[in-house]
């Protein structure tokens, strides 16, 4: 009777097996990209600066390497695949594959104001005449638009996630400057959402409508015809005459 006590238990326990991503990747820069979203270059970047927040304290031989756990955290985000799918493409279970994941997104997430800051009065000035320089036009301090990101079905308000175009989305708000680089973004509005209401009920849309002394010293957004004409955002006129 011990004996076969002991053979069901040893039974019901699988053995831990670990394995190795090795990460050599045939890939050249051109497939890297595709697949990550990222250049080699960047993604060491955000290895070097994800390190201390990623890196499990640890002196066991077994830790997943920073720069794998970022690997799977961006092929997650670049595809939108099954976690399990992500898991079997670099010899993980889903459940280290779902924290990992967690653990990259809420990295990148705390050092996200290092890089998406708002205008100040010492970077404003570049940022208008790098846009004058691009159109001739004066006191630009921003582009904004919204772009949808798609998403599986949501099991609440399925509805409200649906876009004008017809799939499930969350409507994403960006602000950038002169050179493509975000100052501001609002991605927690689903599909259904118009433009104008996010932007209206964002931080910055708030923070302009109460604030905003005038284009020539704070500045002006540009935005298509899909936002409402302000004094801080100027909008497309919707049947410009040529004649």
């Amino acid at each position: 009777m011990a004996a076969r006590l002991l053979y069901d238990v040893h039974q019901r326990y699988k053995p831990r097996i670990y394995r190795e991503f090795l990460g050599a990747e045939p890939y050249t820069e051109s497939e890297f990209q595709a697949r990550y979203r990222f250049s080699k270059e960047s993604i060491q970047i955000l290895t070097n600066l994800l390190n201390d927040d990623l890196k499990r304290p640890t002196h066991r031989s077994h830790a997943i390497p920073v720069e794998t756990q970022i690997k799977i955290a961006l092929r997650y985000y670049a595809s939108g695949s099954f976690m399990q799918v992500i898991g079997d493409t670099f010899g993980y279970n889903k459940s280290t594959v779902s924290r990992i994941i967690q653990a990259v997104t809420g990295a990148i997430c705390f050092h996200g104001a290092d890089f998406l800051r708002w205008p100040d009065e010492t970077s404003k000035p570049a940022i208008i005449n790098g846009f004058y320089d691009i159109a001739r036009f004066p006191c630009v301090i921003g582009a904004v638009d919204g772009t949808h990101i798609r998403i599986q079905a949501p099991s609440d308000n399925e509805y409200a996630f649906v876009n004008r175009k017809n799939f499930h989305s969350i409507n994403v708000q960006g602000i950038c400057d002169h050179e493509g680089k975000f100052t501001n973004i609002v991605a927690k509005w689903p599909g259904s959402t118009h433009d104008s209401f996010i932007f209206r009920n964002s931080d910055v849309g708030i923070h302009l409508d109460q604030n905003h002394r005038g284009f020539d010293v704070d500045g002006l957004l540009l935005g298509d015809s899909g936002y409402a004409c302000k004094p801080y955002l100027m909008t497309p006129y919707l049947r410009p005459s040529t004649r």
